[in-house]
């Protein structure tokens, strides 16, 4: 049977224990965290209150007979790269990450994660493809720290590009699709910094709560 060890267990890392031992694996599950690692007890094979940056405590849970390792470690990035790096040094077979940003991402990549995804980012993607079929939401919480939301955009935008606008630089805040409410064909998917904004235009933005109602109240 495969088995697989998840570091970390925030909401992200809880997620995939918990539908990995669904599913029928064998489930290594650590954090730092007791109270974590205690919530996650009755979805696991195995829950271990440890710190995943020493090698030698890995090889001690067996997670070197894991068939594939995931690195939640999402906020701390060198936390992440650390135990990253430890489970290289081991072997695995396969190891899969968590990254806050693209520049996390990026140095995952470059320590030789073979898979690294971004939850907020990629949350976002498939909302904006739900625009299609005109499955709108308001706001979705990913995390305490991070959300969701689509709105119309501000008559302050109209005739204005991304790029004019600096809202990713202005505010932090990412935009991952637009779409025009009188348009059905008119959707935009990841749209490019040259794009300019028209009225009815209803845009996706991704990014802290706290900057995106920043921004709102700007516009």
């Amino acid at each position: 049977m495969k088995s697989f060890a998840v570091i970390g267990l925030g909401r992200f890392g809880a997620a995939v224990v918990k539908k990995l031992f669904q599913m029928g694996y064998e489930v290594i599950a650590m954090d730092r965290n007791m109270e974590k690692v205690n919530a996650i007890s009755d979805f696991a094979t195995k829950s271990v209150c440890a710190d995943a940056k020493e090698e030698s405590v890995l090889k001690q849970l067996g997670i070197k007979n894991c068939c594939c390792a995931v690195v939640a470690i999402g906020n701390n990035i060198t936390d992440s790269v650390l135990a990253t790096l430890s489970l290289k040094e081991m072997g695995i077979e396969k190891i899969v990450c968590k990254a806050r940003d693209e520049q996390h991402k990026k140095i995952l990549q470059r320590i030789g994660a073979d898979d690294v995804v971004i939850p907020e980012y990629e949350s976002g993607i498939k909302t904006a493809l739900g625009l299609v079929s005109n499955k709108f939401i308001d706001i979705i919480d990913l995390s305490d720290e991070y959300g969701i939301e689509n709105s119309i955009v501000p008559e302050s935008w109209v005739g204005k590009s991304i790029s004019e606008l600096s809202v990713r630089k202005r505010f932090d805040v990412n935009i991952v699709a637009v779409k025009n409410q009188l348009n059905e064909k008119s959707v935009h998917i990841s749209p490019s910094s040259e794009y300019v904004f028209e009225p009815n235009d209803i845009v996706v933005l991704i990014g802290r709560t706290e900057d995106i109602n920043r921004l709102n109240n700007k516009s």
